[in-house]
C-alpha cells in the first residue's frame, strides 16, 4: 500500500513537472514566433481588404509554416486590441475554423493573460502563458501569447498558439497508465523483501526498546542521577529515578533554576544567566568555559550533591547529579583528624613556644573576668580586648588548634562591631560580645586533644628540661664538689663550658625562634592564596634568649609575620605582572649590636603603602590633611609604629 501512495504521489508530481515543462515549451515556441514576425509589416494589415495583399499572404504563410513545424499546435494566429477596447483576429493560419480579418474574439473568452498580453510594453517584454486549460467557442486549449512590436516600439498586436486539450489530456492518460502499470509491476516484485523487511523492523523495534529499558534500569541503578532540559530550563519527562531521591521531588515539568537552588536566589539567577549566555555562542571552548562558572554542588535535603553540566544537540543541556554526603563527611573526619594530629606534633615539636602559648591564653582567661568589671571606659577595653583576641587567635592558630582559634575570630568580628560605635559602646555589650563560658569550653576541649593522645603527663610536666646522661653526670659532680667546699676554677674550660651549658638549658637561639614562624607564613599564604618560600633566617644562631623575658615581644611577631603576607607579598599574578618571581621571600636579619639585638625582617614585596597609612593617622585624628602633606615618604613610613591608643596594664594575672 505504501508503494502504491508512493507511485501515485510521484505521479502526480512527475505529472506536475511534465505540464510545466510543457508550459516552458509553449512559451519558447511562441516567442520564436514572435521574433519571426515582422511588426511594420503587420502593422500595414488593418481592414478586411487587406487580406488580398501581399504583405498578408506573405505573414500567413509565415505563420502557416511555423505553425506545422510545431507539434501538436492546432492553432497559431494574430491579435490586435481595437480602440473599443475589443479584441480582434488578424492573420489567422489554424488548421481549421480559421477566422478573417477583424473577427471579434468573444469576450467572455477572454482570460487575464490574453488581457496581459495585448497590453505588453517594450520594458515589460514577457511571454504570456496560460496556467490551465481555457475554453471557447472553438474548443479546449493551453494557449500562449507573445507580443509583436512595430521598429518604433509599439505595440502592434500578438501571436497565439493553442494546443488542444484532448492530445494532453491522452498524454496524461498515458502516462497514468504506463505509471499505474509499473506501480504494479514494483509491488509485485517488492512485495516479498516489504514483509521481510517488516518482520525485521518488528525485530529491531523489540530489540530498540528492550536495550532501553535495560539502559534506563542501568542507569536507575547507577545511584546517579541524570534529567535533561531545554533553553525554558524545563525538566524533560526522562530521567532517573534516583533523582526523585537526591531532590526529594519530581523534577519533569519543573524549572530547572528552581528545584536546584530552592532557597537560594542569588545562585539561580547566576543558573538561568550562564544558561542564557551559553546558549549564545558558537565556541565550544569558550561554552565550557562559562559552564564552569555554574554552582558544581547543591544541598538539598541534608545531601551534598556534586553537579556536572554536560551540553547537548539542539540547545539541550544534561545535568548529573552525585551524592557526595559521604565522601565530605569522611573528608571532615580526616581533616578534623589531620588537624588534631597537626597539633600534637607542634606541640611536642616545638613545645616552649607551645606552653608560653597555653600559659599566655590560660592568664587571659583567668584576668578577663576582672578587666569587664574595671572601672576603665568601655572604649579603652574594647580596643584593647580586640587587640589581645587577634593575637591569641595568631598565636593558637600557629600550632593549629581546631576549636579555639575559630572561636576567638567571631569575637573578634563581634568587637570590631562595638569599636566602630566608639564613646556609645557599653559594658554590657562588650560583656556579650565576648562568650566567657564558650572561650573555656573550647580551649578545654582542645587540651584535651593533646592529653587524649600523650596523656595528662605531656601538660603536667611537658616544660620540664630534659638532660642528657652525660650533662646530668657533669653537674651531679660539679654539686658534689660544692658540697664538699673546694674550690671551683670556673676559669678552667671544662667548668667553664658546664656553666655555659647550664645558663643556657632554659634558653633558646633567636634563629630557632625565628624559624618556628615559618609555620605562620605558610598558613597565611595558602588561607590567602599566595604562594611564600620558607623564611631565610640570616644570624641569630649565636643568640641566646629566654622565651618567659621575651614572651610577649615573639607574640608580637606573629601578626608582623602575617601582615607581610597579607600585606607585603602580592598574589601570584600581581608578582608575574611586576616581572617577580611567583613565589614570594621572607628574610629575617638577626645581630648583636652593643647591648642590643637587632632584627630586621624584610620581605620582596610591594612595600608600605603610604597612602594607606596618610589616611590612618588622619581618620585618627593624630594628623591634619595638611600637616601630613608636610612629611617625606621616610617620615610617613614611621608612622606605623605608632601606637593609636595608649594601652593600659590590663590583662597581666595580678591584676
Amino acid at each position: 500500500m505504501g508503494i502504491l501512495i508512493l507511485t501515485v504521489v510521484s505521479s502526480i508530481q512527475v505529472d506536475r513537472f511534465l505540464r510545466n515543462e510543457l508550459r516552458l515549451r509553449i512559451g519558447d515556441v511562441v516567442a520564436m514566433m514572435a521574433k519571426n514576425i515582422d511588426g511594420d509589416l503587420h502593422a500595414k494589415i488593418q481592414t478586411v481588404e487587406d487580406n488580398k495583399s501581399p504583405a498578408f499572404e506573405k505573414l500567413k504563410n509565415n505563420l502557416w509554416n511555423m505553425r506545422e513545424g510545431g507539434t501538436e499546435i492546432a492553432n497559431a494566429y494574430t491579435m490586435r486590441k481595437l480602440d473599443n477596447g475589443e479584441f480582434a483576429f488578424i492573420v489567422d493560419s489554424s488548421a481549421k475554423d480559421q477566422n478573417a480579418i477583424g473577427d471579434v474574439y468573444p469576450i467572455e473568452s477572454v482570460t487575464e493573460t490574453l488581457k496581459n498580453a495585448l497590453n505588453a510594453t517594450p520594458e515589460n517584454d514577457a511571454i504570456y502563458v496560460e496556467s490551465e486549460t481555457t475554453k471557447d467557442d472553438w474548443g479546449t486549449w493551453l494557449s500562449a501569447y507573445a507580443p509583436i512590436f512595430t521598429s518604433s516600439g509599439k505595440l502592434d498586436s500578438i501571436v497565439g498558439i493553442d494546443i488542444s486539450a484532448k492530445s494532453i489530456q491522452d498524454d496524461q492518460i498515458e502516462h497514468l497508465i504506463a505509471t499505474f502499470i509499473a506501480s504494479l509491476v514494483v509491488i509485485l516484485i517488492t512485495l516479498p523483501f516489504v514483509f521481510k523487511l517488516m518482520n525485521f523492523i518488528r525485530a529491531m523495534n523489540a530489540e530498540i526498546e528492550q536495550a532501553n529499558k535495560d539502559f534506563r534500569a542501568l542507569l536507575d541503578n547507577s545511584g546517579q542521577g541524570f534529567l535533561s532540559f531545554g533553553a525554558d530550563l524545563i525538566i524533560d519527562e526522562q530521567y532517573s529515578r534516583a533523582c526523585e531521591m537526591m531532590l526529594g521531588e519530581i523534577p519533569a515539568g519543573q524549572n530547572a533554576a528552581e528545584v536546584f537552588f530552592q532557597d537560594n536566589n542569588t545562585k539561580a539567577e547566576l543558573f538561568r544567566t550562564v544558561i542564557s549566555s551559553v546558549l549564545e555562542v558558537e565556541d565550544k571552548s569558550m561554552r565550557e568555559n562559562m559552564m564552569s562558572l555554574l554552582p558544581a554542588e547543591i544541598q538539598r535535603n541534608q545531601l551534598s550533591l556534586s553537579v556536572e553540566y554536560k551540553m547537548l544537540e539542539n540547545d539541550k543541556f544534561m545535568v548529573i547529579l552525585t551524592d557526595i554526603t559521604e565522601e565530605r563527611r569522611i573528608a571532615a573526619m580526616l581533616n578534623k583528624e589531620r588537624l588534631h594530629l597537626e597539633l600534637i606534633v607542634l606541640a611536642v615539636s616545638d613545645r616552649r613556644n607551645f606552653f608560653d602559648v597555653v600559659h599566655a591564653f590560660r592568664d587571659f582567661l583567668i584576668v578577663l573576668p576582672k578587666i569587664l568589671t574595671t572601672e576603665i571606659s568601655p572604649q579603652i577595653i574594647v580596643k584593647d580586648l580586640y587587640r589581645e583576641i587577634h593575637t591569641h587567635k595568631g598565636t593558637l592558630n600557629q600550632f593549629s588548634f581546631p576549636n579555639i582559634p575559630k572561636l576567638l575570630h567571631e569575637i573578634e568580628s563581634n568587637l570590631s562591631e562595638l569599636v566602630a560605635l566608639g564613646d556609645s559602646v557599653t559594658p554590657a555589650q562588650i560583656a556579650n560580645s565576648i562568650l566567657q563560658n564558650e572561650l573555656q569550653t573550647a580551649f578545654d576541649n582542645d587540651i584535651a586533644i593533646i592529653t587524649d593522645k600523650l596523656g595528662s603527663n605531656f601538660m603536667e610536666h611537658g616544660e620540664n628540661i630534659i638532660l642528657t646522661r652525660h650533662q646530668a653526670q657533669k653537674m651531679e659532680k660539679l654539686a658534689n664538689q660544692l658540697l664538699r667546699g673546694e674550690f671551683i676554677d670556673i676559669s678552667m674550660e671544662n667548668i667553664k663550658a658546664l656553666l655555659d651549658e647550664i645558663s643556657k638549658l632554659r634558653k633558646i637561639t633567636l634563629k630557632d625562634v625565628l624559624r618556628g614562624f615559618d609555620g605562620v607564613v605558610q598558613q597565611a599564604a595558602e588561607n590567602m592564596e599566595k604562594e611564600v618560600a620558607p623564611i631565610v633566617i640570616k644570624g641569630g644562631s649565636d643568640i641566646w634568649i629566654d622565651p618567659q623575658i621575651y614572651q610577649e615581644f615573639l607574640r608580637s611577631l606573629v601578626h608582623v609575620f602575617r601582615n607581610t603576607v597579607a600585606h607585603g607579598i602580592e598574589s601570584p599574578e600581581a608578582r608575574w605582572e611586576a616581572d617577580k618571581d611567583e613565589i614570594g621571600k621572607i628574610t629575617c636579619y638577626a645581630a648583636v649590636v652593643g647591648n642590643e639585638i637587632k632584627l630586621t625582617i624584610a620581605d620582596d614585596g610591594a612595600g608600605i603603602n603610604l597612602d594607606a597609612v596618610r589616611e590612618k593617622v588622619m581618620t585618627a585624628g593624630i594628623y591634619t590633611a595638611d600637616d601630613i602633606a608636610k612629611l617625606s615618604d621616610d617620615e610617613v613610613a614611621k608612622l606605623i609604629f605608632i601606637r593609636l591608643s595608649v594601652k593600659p596594664r590590663l590583662f597581666r594575672s595580678g591584676m
